[in-house]
């Protein structure tokens, strides 16, 4: 009896054990860990070749790979003659839609309490905020993580595998800082087994909110300002506190600050633009706040290759290259603006510009209608010049590079993710070679399409493709600028008004130097007569020569809307970061004469945002234009426009709604702004911890300090008496009185 009861207690535990090791019934068994693919083209890394080889995997990664590779001996051989590997592509901006939910009940009351509790720009983001310990501007979410409720979508899994992608960065989908995205393998498993990299990168883009600050481009920009500025306030307060946790209030628990401080620890930050001029504004926020970024390409960086240069970051470019439509007759093609036919014609160039600028380039099928199409467009990006070496390297050193795991993805070589990208034939840039399989995580993957071959004879003879293969369009660049650019220019027999004490003179001469007036009249010919240098004469005999003219209340070359008319007090926006220097109008206004122009923000605050000057020097960027020597300026406005009258029920919501509103809030504002610089100035003589930088605040200070002059719309005398009055009392004198319709009824 003791015999069989401990065989039967040996038969148990054996039992156990095959138990563990077995799966229930339909689940398919493990296969082997180690595979050779052999007789493959194999490239390596990109510009590397290796004409017939093997790559080795053991248990999901490459332990081997060469021209002189043998199998091992517990290995499964594949025969891939007549096939290309390429390293695993890197999807690096799959975008996930996802909605964050909004109150929008409506707006809280003014709370009553301290001249800082008015509804300016101290409480704004109280109205209508999700819950939690987030940050308090709208679309501002850097703590929200994709991994949180990632799940793995098999449909767009497979959708990537067919044009050859092993791994996709999935990006959040909706805000300004919109949070952290998550690198995944594409294959088919729990979302534990498929991460590569939890928090990949964080993501901004250039996305104004609706209804609620930003409602604006330039709204946008100084959010985001104020948020990084918030951030490294809220590292510092923190350290402080932790250092003094008895002589002080704690500080405020903030997620969305507490999750920016990886950005300045190191992870970089994708940043979606919108448009190649706002490109310069991207790198302008990487610099100030000194964080890595990578641009989001908005398919126009063409348009600006040297603003895309001066940002010194890869780019990650999109390949939906608008499709040329097909009109019913062929006078319809005279209603397409040139714009429009030039943004058809050089759209696939893109790539290639970026690349000549030394640019390195990531692609994403991010904004095409259909992903099947991807390889298509490439193939277009390739004949418009773009090397297939720097093809492989946008599919993958370039992604794994941004993405950070450059060392573990992106190319094949030992110890690296088994990740693998294999096509018939010697190309993947050819469309009609299929993508035969991907390798994720040393597991196969066998795309269902590949079994049926594109039509080689549709993809070879498109008209169409063989058309945009060759650009035909003048560069934009061709057609602006300096017509010519002489040492000197005399100008001669015009009537010239002086504008000053010599009044208007005839048959007088102009004489010119580089960029100043350097004589005039008789002085200006025997000045021209002994210059050594290239002179340029410009007969004016029966023209009037004047002065450039100058508008100093103009909102012409503003990129979206002039006004960020959500808040009482915008003083945080400026018009530099939004200054359009691609807009027709300044060709036209060149042509009536106009040189220099004082761009104001709109008129619906009682204080509103920073001016910019600009000199109309056709051809210059966004910063080429600015007239850096101009005082630095700022709209306010009284009257309809600040008290919302007529604006619809809807709309009329926000603080103040009377003309007395107007200079209570003005004085409001300016004690805040008195009391923000007494906070700063006792810090820099007791030290401490600093105070929170506030934009808003700053830029009043810059006013009571006589540094940025007020630019005041305004009609009735009574309003324009009561805002001279309440600025004597923070001792400012303002710039300008705009309009000023009931002006004659003011006292000098």
């Amino acid at each position: 009896m003791r015999v069989v009861l401990l065989l039967l207690v040996s038969l148990c535990g054996a039992g156990m054990i095959s138990a563990a090791e077995l799966r229930p019934p339909g689940f398919r068994p493990e296969g082997p860990g180690v595979h050779a693919l052999e007789n493959a083209r194999i490239g390596p890394r990109p510009g590397a070749l290796i004409e017939q080889g093997t790559v080795v995997i053991r248990n999901g990664l490459i332990e081997a790979v060469g021209a002189n590779v043998k199998a091992p001996a517990d290995a499964r051989r594949w025969d891939l003659k007549g096939t290309t590997i390429y390293a695993g592509f890197i999807e690096p901006y799959w975008l996930r839609e996802r909605k964050i939910p909004v109150d929008t009940t409506g707006f809280q009351p003014i709370r009553a309490g301290s001249v800082v509790d008015f509804y300016g720009a101290e409480n704004h983001s109280e109205i209508k905020l999700p819950g939690g310990a987030g940050y308090r501007i709208h679309g501002m979410t850097p703590e929200r993580r994709v991994l949180t409720d990632l799940k793995p979508d098999e449909k767009k899994f497979k959708t990537l595998r067919e044009q050859g992608f092993t791994a996709a960065n999935i990006v959040p989908g909706e805000g300004i800082l919109r949070g952290q995205s998550s690198l995944v393998g594409l294959r088919n498993a729990p979302v534990n087994d498929i991460v590569i990299q939890a928090d990949a990168l964080q993501h901004i883009a250039f996305e104004t909110m609706e209804d609620v600050y930003p409602k604006s481009l330039m709204g946008v920009i100084a959010a985001l300002r104020q948020t990084l500025y918030d951030a490294e306030h809220y590292k510092i307060d923190w350290e402080h506190y932790e250092k003094h946790p008895q002589g002080r209030p704690r500080p405020t628990v903030n997620d969305g600050l507490k999750a920016l401080q990886a950005v300045a620890a190191g992870q970089r930050v994708v940043i979606e633009p919108g448009s190649s001029l706002m490109v310069e504004q991207a790198a302008k926020l990487g610099r100030k706040f000194k964080f890595q970024i990578a641009i989001m390409a908005s398919g126009d960086e063409w348009r600006r290759p040297e603003i895309a240069k001066a940002a010194n970051a890869p780019f990650i470019v999109p390949v939906n290259f608008p499709e040329v439509p097909k009109l019913p007759t062929d006078d319809d093609w005279l209603d397409i603006s040139l714009e429009q036919l030039r943004r058809w014609d050089w759209a696939p160039q893109n790539p290639k510009e970026l690349r000549s600028q030394g640019l390195d380039v990531a692609f994403t099928t991010y904004g095409l209608g259909e992903v099947k199409n991807f390889r298509k467009k490439l193939k277009l990006a390739l004949a418009r010049g773009l090397s297939e070496t720097d093809a492989v390297a946008a599919l993958t050193t370039v992604p794994a590079k941004i993405c950070a795991v450059d060392s573990r993805l992106g190319t094949i070589e030992k110890g690296r993710i088994a990740n693998l990208t294999i096509v018939e034939g010697d190309s993947y840039f050819e469309p009609t070679n299929r993508v035969r399989e991907v390798w994720i995580d040393g597991r196969r993957q066998v795309p269902e399409v590949s079994s049926k071959k594109p039509d080689k004879k549709k993809e070879a003879d498109s008209e169409l493709a063989k058309l945009q293969a060759e650009r035909k369009a003048r560069h934009p660049s061709d057609d602006r600028g300096a017509l010519q650019q002489p040492d000197a220019i005399l100008i001669e027999n015009g009537i010239v008004w002086t504008c000053g004490p010599s009044g208007v003179l005839t048959n007088a001469a102009v004489f010119i130097v580089g960029n100043s007036i350097r004589a005039i009249g008789e002085a200006a010919q025997a000045r021209a007569k002994t210059f050594q240098g290239r002179l340029h004469r410009i007969d004016a005999q029966g023209k009037h020569v004047t002065p450039g003219l100058i508008d100093c209340h103009s909102h012409t070359a503003i990129l979206d809307w002039v006004n960020e008319s959500s808040l009482p007090s915008t003083a945080m926006v400026g018009i530099v970061d939004v200054i359009n220097s691609e807009t027709e109008n300044l060709f036209q206004q060149l042509a009536g004469g106009l040189t220099v122009a004082n761009l104001l923000h709109g008129s619906a605050n009682p204080i509103g945002g920073r001016n910019a000057v600009i000199k109309l020097r056709l051809g210059e960027g966004p910063s080429g234009l600015l007239f850096e020597q101009a005082p630095k300026g700022i709209k306010f406005a009284l009257g309809e426009n600040v008290k919302q009258s007529n604006w619809g029920d809807d709309r009329t919501t926000r603080f103040p709604q009377s003309r007395m509103g107007v200079p209570t809030f003005h004085a409001n504002r300016f004690t805040a702004a008195k009391q923000y610089q007494a906070r700063w100035k006792r810090y820099r003589a007791e030290g401490g911890r600093p105070p929170r930088m506030n934009l808003e605040l700053e830029a009043l200070g810059e006013i009571i300090d006589g540094k940025r002059w007020i630019h005041c719309h305004s009609y009735r005398q009574d309003e324009m008496i009561a805002f001279l009055r309440t600025m004597e009392k923070f001792g400012v004198q303002v710039g300008t009185l705009q309009h000023v319709l009931e002006g004659y009824k003011i006292a000098d």
